[in-house]
């Protein structure tokens, strides 16, 4: 678990980038038709949410695909008040899940937020959105 997590924070202050990152790095943005055209990321190289999640677990040779929706549903869930370091947290609303953040404990998390940010550490945000489990793949 602790290469996930070293994984994760070793990109800290890389560009987000709509569509960017897989299991070797940062990679150019994609077009997304909206918001992330407008800020550029198809031009920026760097990460998206599920695209650092991608990053991370390659590093201990679990693959998961590139796309949130997908990685909630790629271990075995457990509620959220018994997370872990390690543990894949959720956010979604009437669409869908939506974004993803690896849990570092201490209510903290790493995430690659949005559009015009960068790889950041952040106090978990337990709103009205935060799914109530957590989806563990190590550990």
């Amino acid at each position: 678990m602790q290469v996930v997590l070293d994984r994760a924070r070793s990109e800290l202050g890389t560009t987000y980038a709509w569509g960017g990152g897989d299991a070797n790095g940062p990679t150019r943005g994609i077009h997304d038709g909206g918001v992330a055209d407008a800020f550029g990321d198809f031009d920026k190289v760097g990460f998206d949410c599920s695209g650092l999640m991608v990053y991370a677990f390659a590093g201990v040779g679990i693959t998961l695909p590139h796309y949130s929706g997908y990685q909630i549903d790629a271990g075995p869930k457990f509620p959220l008040a018994q997370r872990k370091p390690g543990d894949l947290l959720f956010w979604a609303d009437d669409d869908g899940v939506h974004h993803v953040a690896l849990y570092l404990g201490d209510d903290t998390m790493v995430e690659a937020p949005e559009s015009g940010k960068v790889v950041r550490i952040a106090p978990v945000r337990f709103d009205d959105e935060i799914v109530p489990t957590v989806t563990r793949l190590v550990g």
